[in-house]
């Protein structure tokens, strides 16, 4: 039996209830309404459904992990943390997509390149060798949701929109 994965699939707010009932019709099981996303639980194949097959989202994000971020030094921990050399290949490049704010972490541009610091530091000390960023075109697209003291960390699935 496959591991059950952790996904939120992204809308225009107001869309959520008819993204839900899509991804029930796509046989995903545990859909959650939120605010401009849908948070599903399946397998990476159902996860590729969706990002196939529905008509609604925008994107189809990979939950790794949720992480401190009362300071971007905790942010940048936490992050440091995550065994990213499991999800970015050696020749990969990288950009990082930051959303949301706190009263210490104010600027997602300042949010997204620490959490860049923190992937190709991490990166750099398991492989000797930094990945390259590519905000235009990369191969992976990590995405940052800072709410509040916490951030959820992700996989962007879908690519180009």
């Amino acid at each position: 039996m496959s591991q059950e994965l952790e996904f939120f699939a992204t809308c225009p707010k107001g869309f959520e209830k008819l993204l839900a009932q899509e991804l029930e019709g796509l046989r995903i099981k545990k859909v959650r309404p939120l605010g401009g996303q849908v948070a599903f639980y399946g397998s990476l194949a159902d996860a590729y459904r969706v990002c196939l097959w529905s008509r609604l989202t925008s994107r189809v994000i990979l939950v790794l992990d949720r992480v401190g971020a009362a300071t971007s030094d905790a942010l940048y921990e936490d992050l440091s943390h995550i065994a990213w050399e499991d999800h970015i290949g050696p020749h990969a490049t990288i950009a990082v997509s930051a959303h949301g704010t706190n009263d210490q972490l104010r600027n997602t541009n300042f949010i997204a390149v620490r959490t860049k610091d923190a992937i190709v530091d991490r990166l750099a000390a398991k492989r000797g060798s930094r990945p390259m960023v590519n905000t235009l075109a990369p191969d992976v697209t990590i995405v940052v949701r800072v709410s509040r003291n916490r951030a959820t960390v992700g996989i962007d699935l879908a690519g180009e929109a």
